[in-house]
């Protein structure tokens, strides 16, 4: 199944708001929210996606950058910027963040910079045509949450054992 089949790429959502919370390609970094703006007025004119919990940012300039996240909690009059492919995963039929791993892996994003770096523009962007083609294995749900259990087991023990090394570096 291709990633078009089971998810909306760029969902329109047209709604207007006095202020937002805008999320740009360099408020992510592999993952992590790095920081939001809070707007009340005059929005840049890239902040056209409204974005809902589960929605997976993957940044279409630069891909080398990993400027990408999945958005985990809601963020009330959250809007990003179109430098984002946003990804809206049919839950009934995937799990969001087994595809937001799936579309942020090693190889993945070697083929975006690939791509990008063969475009004919200014910087090297992939246009979201990449990510709509892009071939899930079926899996059912529930193995679907077994790998996403298991990868968040790893990473977050990744991480607690590097705070533990930084930790141990400070008493030699």
């Amino acid at each position: 199944m291709l990633i078009k089949n089971c998810c909306i790429i760029n969902p329109t959502k047209k709604s207007i708001l006095k202020e937002i919370n805008y999320i740009d390609t360099s408020s992510v970094h592999d993952g992590l929210l790095v920081s939001i703006q809070h707007l009340k007025d005059n929005f840049p004119s890239r902040a056209q996606r409204k974005v809902d919990v589960h929605d997976i940012l993957i940044s279409s300039v630069r891909p080398n950058l990993k400027h990408n996240y999945y958005v985990k909690y809601k963020i009330n009059n959250c809007v990003a910027s179109t430098g984002f492919i946003q990804v809206r995963c049919n839950p009934n039929i995937v799990n969001p963040r087994y595809i937001y791993y799936l579309l942020t892996c090693k190889n993945q994003i070697e083929t975006y910079v690939k791509i990008a770096d063969s475009s004919q523009t200014t910087f090297p962007t992939f246009n979201k045509d990449v990510i709509e083609n892009i071939e899930v294995l079926h899996k059912d749900l529930s193995t679907q949450q077994h790998i996403v259990d298991s990868i968040i087991y790893y990473h977050t023990f990744f991480l607690s054992n590097k705070y533990l090394h930084f930790d141990l570096i400070i008493y030699l």
